[in-house]
Protein backbone atom coordinates (compact mmCIF):
# COMPACT_ATOMS: atom_id res chain seq x y z
CA UNK A 1 0.00 0.00 0.00
CA UNK A 2 1.23 3.29 -0.95
CA UNK A 3 0.64 7.06 0.04
CA UNK A 4 0.27 10.25 -1.23
CA UNK A 5 0.93 13.48 0.09
CA UNK A 6 -0.75 16.78 -0.84
CA UNK A 7 -0.15 20.26 0.10
CA UNK A 8 -1.17 23.32 -0.96
CA UNK A 9 -0.83 26.99 1.13
CA UNK A 10 -0.69 25.68 4.51
CA UNK A 11 -3.15 22.62 3.98
CA UNK A 12 -2.40 18.99 3.91
CA UNK A 13 -4.12 15.79 2.70
CA UNK A 14 -3.44 11.96 2.68
CA UNK A 15 -4.33 9.60 0.19
CA UNK A 16 -3.79 5.84 0.00
CA UNK A 17 -3.64 3.47 -2.81
CA UNK A 18 -5.71 0.80 -1.21
CA UNK A 19 -9.58 1.86 -2.15
CA UNK A 20 -8.21 5.14 -3.36
CA UNK A 21 -9.47 6.38 0.15
CA UNK A 22 -8.39 9.98 1.40
CA UNK A 23 -7.37 9.14 4.56
CA UNK A 24 -6.19 13.01 6.20
CA UNK A 25 -7.67 16.69 5.24
CA UNK A 26 -6.24 19.11 7.32
CA UNK A 27 -6.84 22.58 6.36
CA UNK A 28 -5.22 25.79 7.87
CA UNK A 29 -6.96 25.55 10.84
CA UNK A 30 -5.49 22.89 11.67
CA UNK A 31 -8.56 20.75 12.38
CA UNK A 32 -8.55 16.84 11.11
CA UNK A 33 -11.85 16.94 8.53
CA UNK A 34 -12.00 13.02 7.66
CA UNK A 35 -12.82 10.30 10.45
CA UNK A 36 -9.47 8.22 11.69
CA UNK A 37 -11.14 4.72 11.16
CA UNK A 38 -11.22 3.97 14.62
CA UNK A 39 -11.32 -0.07 14.03
CA UNK A 40 -13.73 -0.30 16.93
CA UNK A 41 -16.07 2.22 15.77
CA UNK A 42 -15.93 2.01 11.85
CA UNK A 43 -13.13 1.42 9.98
CA UNK A 44 -12.95 3.45 7.17
CA UNK A 45 -12.17 6.95 5.93
CA UNK A 46 -13.52 7.70 2.85
CA UNK A 47 -14.30 4.62 0.76
CA UNK A 48 -15.75 4.38 -2.60
CA UNK A 49 -18.59 1.95 -4.51
CA UNK A 50 -18.73 1.00 -7.39
CA UNK A 51 -20.56 -0.96 -9.51
CA UNK A 52 -23.49 -0.95 -6.99
CA UNK A 53 -24.53 1.45 -3.62
CA UNK A 54 -25.21 -0.30 -0.50
CA UNK A 55 -26.37 -3.44 -0.56
CA UNK A 56 -27.75 -5.77 -3.65
CA UNK A 57 -30.41 -8.63 -3.32
CA UNK A 58 -29.33 -11.74 -1.77
CA UNK A 59 -25.21 -10.44 -2.54
CA UNK A 60 -26.77 -10.68 -6.14
CA UNK A 61 -27.18 -9.12 -8.98
CA UNK A 62 -28.84 -10.19 -12.57
CA UNK A 63 -26.97 -9.17 -15.56
CA UNK A 64 -29.14 -9.98 -19.01
CA UNK A 65 -30.69 -12.28 -17.06
CA UNK A 66 -27.20 -13.80 -15.61
CA UNK A 67 -26.46 -13.68 -11.83
CA UNK A 68 -23.65 -12.45 -10.59
CA UNK A 69 -21.90 -12.81 -6.92
CA UNK A 70 -21.55 -8.82 -6.09
CA UNK A 71 -22.17 -7.74 -2.66
CA UNK A 72 -22.67 -4.51 -0.57
CA UNK A 73 -20.93 -1.82 -1.88
CA UNK A 74 -18.89 -3.58 -5.25
CA UNK A 75 -15.77 -4.73 -4.79
CA UNK A 76 -13.30 -1.23 -4.94
CA UNK A 77 -13.47 -0.07 -1.07
CA UNK A 78 -9.81 -2.02 -0.24
CA UNK A 79 -8.71 -2.95 -3.64
CA UNK A 80 -4.94 -1.76 -5.05
CA UNK A 81 -5.05 1.65 -7.08
CA UNK A 82 -2.47 2.22 -9.27
CA UNK A 83 -1.02 5.98 -9.38
CA UNK A 84 -2.01 7.67 -12.74
CA UNK A 85 -0.72 11.42 -12.17
CA UNK A 86 0.17 13.46 -8.75
CA UNK A 87 1.54 16.65 -8.48
CA UNK A 88 1.43 18.78 -5.35
CA UNK A 89 -1.97 19.17 -4.65
CA UNK A 90 -3.60 16.23 -6.46
CA UNK A 91 -3.45 12.75 -7.20
CA UNK A 92 -5.59 10.29 -9.52
CA UNK A 93 -5.37 6.50 -9.14
CA UNK A 94 -6.55 4.23 -11.26
CA UNK A 95 -8.16 0.63 -11.07
CA UNK A 96 -8.97 -1.42 -14.30
CA UNK A 97 -10.69 -4.55 -14.68
CA UNK A 98 -9.37 -7.91 -14.34
CA UNK A 99 -10.64 -11.54 -14.07
CA UNK A 100 -11.52 -11.04 -10.58
CA UNK A 101 -14.03 -8.22 -10.80
CA UNK A 102 -15.29 -9.70 -14.36
CA UNK A 103 -16.40 -12.94 -12.64
CA UNK A 104 -18.83 -10.52 -10.19
CA UNK A 105 -19.30 -7.58 -12.83
CA UNK A 106 -18.97 -9.15 -16.37
CA UNK A 107 -17.68 -5.83 -18.20
CA UNK A 108 -13.93 -4.13 -18.59
CA UNK A 109 -13.73 -0.84 -17.42
CA UNK A 110 -11.08 1.62 -16.01
CA UNK A 111 -11.90 3.78 -13.14
CA UNK A 112 -10.07 7.11 -12.18
CA UNK A 113 -10.22 8.57 -8.67
CA UNK A 114 -9.15 12.20 -8.37
CA UNK A 115 -8.49 13.88 -4.76
CA UNK A 116 -7.20 17.79 -5.19
CA UNK A 117 -6.85 20.21 -2.60
CA UNK A 118 -7.78 24.31 -2.63
CA UNK A 119 -7.21 26.78 0.47
CA UNK A 120 -10.46 25.77 1.45
CA UNK A 121 -11.40 22.44 0.70
CA UNK A 122 -11.24 19.43 -1.36
CA UNK A 123 -12.61 17.72 -4.37
CA UNK A 124 -13.37 13.96 -5.21
CA UNK A 125 -13.88 13.38 -8.89
CA UNK A 126 -14.92 9.79 -10.23
CA UNK A 127 -14.55 8.78 -14.02
CA UNK A 128 -15.66 5.74 -14.99
CA UNK A 129 -14.75 4.25 -18.90
CA UNK A 130 -16.68 1.81 -20.01
CA UNK A 131 -13.49 -0.49 -22.36
CA UNK A 132 -15.89 -3.06 -23.07
CA UNK A 133 -17.80 -4.16 -26.38
CA UNK A 134 -21.44 -3.77 -25.44
CA UNK A 135 -23.42 -1.34 -23.25
CA UNK A 136 -22.28 -1.24 -19.48
CA UNK A 137 -24.93 -0.52 -16.83
CA UNK A 138 -23.22 1.19 -12.90
CA UNK A 139 -23.86 2.93 -9.65
CA UNK A 140 -21.14 4.72 -8.13
CA UNK A 141 -21.06 6.65 -5.05
CA UNK A 142 -18.98 8.05 -2.27
CA UNK A 143 -18.74 7.23 1.67
CA UNK A 144 -16.96 9.74 3.20
CA UNK A 145 -16.70 10.08 6.76
CA UNK A 146 -16.19 13.26 8.74
CA UNK A 147 -15.15 14.04 11.98
CA UNK A 148 -18.16 15.55 14.11
CA UNK A 149 -17.56 16.83 16.31
CA UNK A 150 -14.32 18.83 14.93
CA UNK A 151 -13.24 21.20 17.71
CA UNK A 152 -12.42 20.11 21.39
CA UNK A 153 -15.70 20.62 23.83
CA UNK A 154 -18.16 20.30 21.47
CA UNK A 155 -20.70 17.37 21.23
CA UNK A 156 -21.91 15.32 18.04
CA UNK A 157 -25.43 16.55 19.08
CA UNK A 158 -24.48 20.29 18.78
CA UNK A 159 -24.30 19.75 14.90
CA UNK A 160 -27.04 20.22 12.34
CA UNK A 161 -27.48 19.02 8.49
CA UNK A 162 -28.41 21.69 6.65
CA UNK A 163 -29.80 21.83 3.54
CA UNK A 164 -29.69 24.59 0.86
CA UNK A 165 -33.32 24.45 -0.43
CA UNK A 166 -36.21 23.00 1.54
CA UNK A 167 -37.00 20.00 1.41
CA UNK A 168 -40.22 17.34 2.81
CA UNK A 169 -37.50 15.18 5.09
CA UNK A 170 -38.30 12.04 2.98
CA UNK A 171 -36.35 9.04 4.16
CA UNK A 172 -36.70 5.43 2.42
CA UNK A 173 -36.41 3.12 5.10
CA UNK A 174 -34.65 -0.10 5.51
CA UNK A 175 -35.59 -2.01 8.31
CA UNK A 176 -33.45 -4.74 8.25
CA UNK A 177 -30.18 -2.32 7.15
CA UNK A 178 -30.37 -3.50 3.20
CA UNK A 179 -33.70 -3.82 1.75
CA UNK A 180 -35.33 -0.75 1.03
CA UNK A 181 -38.92 -1.53 2.13
CA UNK A 182 -40.79 1.71 3.10
CA UNK A 183 -40.43 5.40 3.48
CA UNK A 184 -41.09 7.96 6.17
CA UNK A 185 -40.87 11.55 7.09
CA UNK A 186 -37.95 12.72 9.30
CA UNK A 187 -38.99 16.26 10.97
CA UNK A 188 -36.75 19.14 9.37
CA UNK A 189 -36.80 21.96 11.40
CA UNK A 190 -38.37 25.14 8.96
CA UNK A 191 -37.86 22.38 6.47
CA UNK A 192 -34.19 22.35 5.66
CA UNK A 193 -32.55 22.30 9.19
CA UNK A 194 -31.55 18.07 10.60
CA UNK A 195 -30.52 18.18 14.36
CA UNK A 196 -27.87 15.42 14.95
CA UNK A 197 -28.58 12.99 17.86
CA UNK A 198 -27.07 9.33 17.90
CA UNK A 199 -30.71 8.00 18.52
CA UNK A 200 -31.80 9.12 15.27
CA UNK A 201 -28.92 6.66 14.00
CA UNK A 202 -29.77 4.15 16.49
CA UNK A 203 -33.20 3.82 15.57
CA UNK A 204 -33.16 3.36 12.08
CA UNK A 205 -29.41 2.82 10.21
CA UNK A 206 -28.99 5.43 7.25
CA UNK A 207 -30.86 8.02 6.07
CA UNK A 208 -31.56 7.77 2.42
CA UNK A 209 -33.19 10.95 0.55
CA UNK A 210 -33.41 10.64 -2.90
CA UNK A 211 -34.59 13.20 -5.16
CA UNK A 212 -33.97 15.74 -2.82
CA UNK A 213 -34.13 20.14 -4.10
CA UNK A 214 -30.78 21.04 -2.29
CA UNK A 215 -27.22 19.85 -4.27
CA UNK A 216 -25.15 21.71 -0.93
CA UNK A 217 -25.76 20.54 2.61
CA UNK A 218 -23.47 22.21 5.66
CA UNK A 219 -22.87 20.45 7.90
CA UNK A 220 -22.31 23.58 11.36
CA UNK A 221 -21.93 23.50 14.94
CA UNK A 222 -25.81 25.32 15.23
CA UNK A 223 -24.46 27.40 17.98
CA UNK A 224 -20.83 28.84 16.26
CA UNK A 225 -21.35 28.01 12.47
CA UNK A 226 -18.24 26.20 12.03
CA UNK A 227 -18.19 23.05 10.01
CA UNK A 228 -18.21 22.72 6.26
CA UNK A 229 -20.43 22.85 3.10
CA UNK A 230 -20.68 19.70 1.21
CA UNK A 231 -21.47 19.91 -2.76
CA UNK A 232 -22.92 16.59 -4.41
CA UNK A 233 -23.76 17.85 -7.90
CA UNK A 234 -24.70 15.19 -10.63
CA UNK A 235 -25.58 13.22 -7.50
CA UNK A 236 -28.90 11.32 -7.11
CA UNK A 237 -29.18 10.45 -3.47
CA UNK A 238 -27.94 11.48 -0.67
CA UNK A 239 -26.93 8.89 2.14
CA UNK A 240 -26.28 9.94 6.01
CA UNK A 241 -25.27 7.26 8.21
CA UNK A 242 -23.04 6.67 11.52
CA UNK A 243 -22.29 3.54 12.86
CA UNK A 244 -26.34 2.57 15.29
CA UNK A 245 -24.80 2.12 18.64
CA UNK A 246 -21.68 3.08 18.58
CA UNK A 247 -21.72 7.20 19.43
CA UNK A 248 -18.83 7.54 16.75
CA UNK A 249 -17.61 10.74 16.57
CA UNK A 250 -18.16 10.97 12.87
CA UNK A 251 -20.96 11.54 10.47
CA UNK A 252 -21.02 9.92 6.41
CA UNK A 253 -22.79 11.75 3.77
CA UNK A 254 -22.99 9.73 0.46
CA UNK A 255 -23.93 10.70 -2.83
CA UNK A 256 -25.05 8.11 -4.94
CA UNK A 257 -25.76 7.63 -8.13
CA UNK A 258 -27.48 4.17 -7.66
CA UNK A 259 -29.88 3.07 -4.26
CA UNK A 260 -29.52 -0.22 -2.13
CA UNK A 261 -32.34 -2.74 -2.94
CA UNK A 262 -35.69 -2.44 -2.90
CA UNK A 263 -38.51 -4.83 -2.24
CA UNK A 264 -40.01 -6.86 -4.54
CA UNK A 265 -37.57 -5.31 -7.03
CA UNK A 266 -36.35 -7.67 -9.96
CA UNK A 267 -32.79 -8.21 -9.26
CA UNK A 268 -32.00 -6.83 -12.62
CA UNK A 269 -29.00 -4.12 -12.92
CA UNK A 270 -30.80 -2.50 -15.90
CA UNK A 271 -34.17 -1.97 -13.43
CA UNK A 272 -32.13 -0.66 -10.52
CA UNK A 273 -33.07 2.75 -9.87
CA UNK A 274 -30.49 5.36 -10.74
CA UNK A 275 -28.67 3.48 -12.88
CA UNK A 276 -26.24 5.14 -15.04
CA UNK A 277 -25.37 3.18 -19.11
CA UNK A 278 -22.51 3.60 -20.98
CA UNK A 279 -21.91 2.54 -24.44
CA UNK A 280 -18.54 1.65 -25.82
CA UNK A 281 -16.05 3.96 -25.53
CA UNK A 282 -18.32 6.45 -23.12
CA UNK A 283 -17.55 7.38 -19.85
CA UNK A 284 -19.45 8.80 -17.09
CA UNK A 285 -18.08 11.60 -14.22
CA UNK A 286 -19.49 12.78 -11.08
CA UNK A 287 -17.70 14.09 -7.63
CA UNK A 288 -18.12 16.05 -4.77
CA UNK A 289 -16.47 19.18 -3.53
CA UNK A 290 -15.69 19.85 0.63
CA UNK A 291 -15.43 23.77 1.73
CA UNK A 292 -14.74 24.36 5.04
CA UNK A 293 -16.58 27.03 6.63
CA UNK A 294 -15.16 29.06 9.81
Amino acid sequence: MAEYRLSYKGVSAVVESAGAELISFIPQNGREYIWQADPAVWPNHTPMLFPVCSATLNNTLKIDGVPYPLGKHGFTRKVPFELGRHGADFVELVYASNPETLRQYPFEFLLHVTHAIAEDGFSTTFLVENKSEKRMPLCIGGHPGFTCPLYEGEAFEDYQLVFEKPESGRNLTLSDGTCIDGEEQIPLQGGTILPLDHALFDQRDALVFEKLNSNVVKLVNAKTGRGFAFDFHKFDVLAVWTMPNKKGNYLCLEPWCGLPAVKGETGNFEDKPYVKFLNPGESFQAGYLMTVIE
